[in-house]
């Protein structure tokens, strides 16, 4: 249970976006700059929450019972940080991974993004290709609603350009030594699927959904990903 003491207050820092984009590694660079932030699935006894903040894809909405980890209601945050990643790289990821595997809760997202819900027809399709095709409407409505929330977006591939001036606007000392302690490896991925990762084309996504894919390959292109 999150600690009374710490709700209605401000923290620095939310580093929100969709899930499979790397929060966890974001949260532990800022760790390693001595910030204390707390990601979705960290677990402490004492109930206590991240002095300095949170990473976590669930608060990219505000709800009060998110999956896993506090809510962020009540909570300001000097800086809001949507992270994005490539959706080849995501959609992947989120349907092998978070969807069939059930572990962050379907019906959280599509309570918060409805639009991400299969028709009667789509459920005929094999269970990969509709896994896919929810991922994909995910990457596109979930990335819409963390923008909403957000003070700015940065793609994770240029966290490490960006971060100086981030700290900066932390109030904390940028240490570029802080980062070679970080695996560029972080992620929870691989302490549940062990199988080797799907890929994903655009022409799969065009095959499934062709208004879909250029919608995504647009809001791609405005993040700053060649396509």
């Amino acid at each position: 249970m999150e600690n009374l003491e710490q709700k209605n207050k401000k923290k620095k820092l939310l580093i929100t976006g969709c899930g499979r984009s790397g929060t966890l590694y974001t949260a532990e660079v800022f760790r390693s700059l001595g910030l204390d932030i707390q990601h979705e699935r960290d677990y402490r006894p004492d109930g206590s929450t991240g002095k300095d903040g949170y990473a976590s894809w669930f608060l990219a909405v505000d709800d009060p019972h998110p999956p896993f980890g506090p809510s962020a209601i009540g909570t300001e945050f000097d800086l809001v940080l949507h992270q994005v990643r490539h959706p080849l790289k995501v959609i992947p990821s989120m349907a092998q991974f978070i969807l069939r595997k059930g572990i962050y809760s379907p019906q959280y997202i599509e309570k918060h993004a409805p639009q991400t819900q299969l028709a009667p027809d789509e459920r005929l399709l094999d269970r990969r290709e509709q896994l896919i095709l929810q991922a994909a409407r995910y990457w596109y409505h979930w990335n819409l609603l963390a923008e909403e929330k957000a003070t700015e977006t940065i793609p994770i591939e240029k966290l490490r350009e960006h971060l100086p001036r981030l700290c900066n606007d932390l109030g904390i000392e940028f240490d570029p030594n802080a980062l070679e302690e970080v695996s560029r490896e972080t992620n929870a991925r691989y302490y549940y699927v062990k199988e080797e990762p799907w890929k994903v084309s655009w022409r799969d996504i065009e095959k499934l959904d062709p208004e879909l894919c250029e919608k995504i390959q647009e809001l791609a292109d405005r993040y700053g990903y060649r396509y």
